[in-house]
């Protein structure tokens, strides 16, 4: 996320560090109908395993605590009044009084503590990990949740973890009716949310259809009466049918389309970083030596290989933090994310003339099952031909991305992994933390610092958040002497739209956000 300003001050506590809820909408709801593309989702759509696909739908259905900024990543309340906190571990949640669902029930605390204690609970869930804090996570009811009164509850963690309200805008800490939490497989048949939009039709893998919510609570309200998601297997399928004019809003152009996209849409095209970082984790057994591995990363043509393989739509990384993540900076890791085969030779040079024994080649790991066959072969080319046979790397795949995760997670990938992250929420720990932590369980590389440790604990303690960034930012520097993980690229969110829709907005998540939206 951007730095976020401050709401009210509140005596004696901390207040969330929040923009202030959207004043009244200036422009009057018209009666314009979209169709929007989505992707065929793999699993039950229900906020518990809201991902990348079908979450846009419930993005739609549903507002939480907090909600995100149309366009950016900066968080402001949705059905909170307010959310105050002396030590960033235990929190008062108070609610603002007129929320209602679809059904016409009214939004009380007790709709978000089971709401929350069923989507942590749920079997398989692919997002019950993001309760984790809360104390008592792994039960089936977390102690830390504590309904107070009709509007107010409260929220207890382990211990102090400073970016907790910054995962409160997803989708899988929304509240649900007392229908869904007596019958959760309602759900699935039609859910019912306290939403902008209510569903008409609900069909995860063909056409759903959602209308506008005449009595939502939201200050922010849609522009659009109605929304058709389509969902897509195949993306130069809806690519044809947006310029067809048989599709309003497409929110992933293929790579195949980067050199024309623009042309073909006369511009109607909205393009932006999103949350995602790939690159190469270096285990120490592999490359223990802090300038073998600055000299790797050198090697690697970021900028060539983006505009060869991707059209541009893929855009060099020069931090290890997504662009979009509050706390993000532009070029924390330096010249060693800069492209210099001549300097990186001399870097190796030196390295083994120090008595660095360097390997006759490293495997670099990949999952073939995920189209990164032609992106790692780039990589090792790149390599190879900067440091001219001294240094060889040599690509390697698992068959299945289970495998490969599976033989990552047991330490048994001897050499370099190709990894991607996206960010689960819009925050600069949700990297550092999950991927650099001693003991993490997404540490793949094993990394180990205790200062790093340290910092990352100090910064999750600081009640104030521009305190908390500062101790974050300084945790990421110590990578960039470090360099466990070679930052490679950041994706873009690149979306198209018909010549109906004459304003929209993405979500942090890469989404169309559903009350930006505004069409003719």
């Amino acid at each position: 996320m951007s730095k976020r300003t401050a709401a009210a001050a509140i005596p004696l506590v901390s207040c969330l560090a929040l923009q202030p809820a959207a004043g009244p909408a200036h422009a009057a709801a018209g009666d314009a109908e979209i169709t929007v593309a989505t992707c065929s989702p793999y699993q039950t759509v229900t906020p518990a395993n809201a991902d990348r696909c079908g979450g846009d739908m419930l993005d739609a259905l549903f507002t939480g605590l907090l909600e995100y900024v149309p366009g950016t990543s900066k968080s402001r309340y949705g059905v909170a009044k307010s959310i105050t906190t002396r030590d960033n571990r235990r929190f008062r949640v108070t609610l603002r009084r007129g929320w209602k669902f679809h059904d016409g029930t009214p939004v009380r605390a007790r709709n978000f503590v089971e709401a929350w204690n069923l989507a942590a609970s749920a079997r398989n869930g692919v997002n019950s990990f993001l309760f984790g804090e809360i104390k008592g996570y792994g039960k089936r009811r977390m102690s830390g949740l504590k309904v107070t009164g009709d509007y107010t509850f409260t929220i207890e963690l382990t211990k102090p973890f400073g970016p907790f309200l910054a995962k409160l805008g997803h989708v899988a800490f929304s509240p649900l009716p007392d229908s869904a939490l007596k019958s959760p497989a309602s759900l699935t048949r039609k859910p019912v949310g306290n939403g902008p939009f209510r569903v008409v039709k609900w069909s995860p893998d063909g056409e759903t259809v959602v209308e506008r919510f005449d009595d939502y609570a939201g200050t922010a309200k849609p522009h659009v009466s109605k929304i058709t998601y389509r969902a897509y297997r195949d993306y130069e399928a809806a690519y044809r049918d947006l310029l067809a004019g048989d599709l309003d809003f497409l929110g992933t152009i293929p790579y195949s389309k980067g050199g024309r996209y623009k042309e073909d849409l006369d511009g109607r095209v909205i393009t932006r970083p999103n949350g995602v970082i790939s690159g190469i984790g270096l285990p120490p057994k592999i490359a223990a030596n802090y300038d073998v591995r600055r000299a790797i990363s050198m090697a690697i043509d970021r900028e060539g290989i983006a505009k060869r393989l991707w059209n541009g739509m893929r855009v060099p990384a020069r931090s290890w933090v997504p662009p979009t993540a509050e706390g993000a900076r532009r070029d924390s890791c330096g010249q060693a994310c800069m492209y210099d085969p001549s300097v990186a030779r001399r870097i190796l040079a030196q390295a083994k003339a120090k008595g660095v024994r360097l390997p006759v080649t490293i495997p670099l790991y990949y999952n073939a099952d995920g189209g990164h066959q032609e992106t790692v072969t780039a990589i090792a080319a790149s390599v190879n031909r900067t440091f001219k046979g001294e240094l060889k790397v040599v690509p390697k795949a698992k068959p299945t991305v289970i495998a490969f995760m599976n033989a990552a997670s047991a330490g048994k990938l001897n050499g370099m992994i190709r990894m991607s992250w996206v960010l689960d929420f819009p925050h600069i720990q949700n990297v550092l933390g999950p991927l650099y932590s001693t003991g993490s369980p997404s540490n793949y590389w094993r990394y180990r610092n205790p200062r790093f440790d340290a910092r990352l604990k100090i910064a999750d303690r600081q009640v104030s958040p521009s305190r908390a960034l500062k101790h974050y930012m300084m945790a990421e520097t110590m990578l960039a002497h470090d360099l466990p993980f070679i930052p490679l690229w950041n994706d873009q969110d690149t979306a198209g739209h018909s010549s109906r829709v004459t304003a929209a907005k993405l979500t942090p998540f890469g989404w169309l956000d559903p009350v930006s939206v505004k069409a003719e």
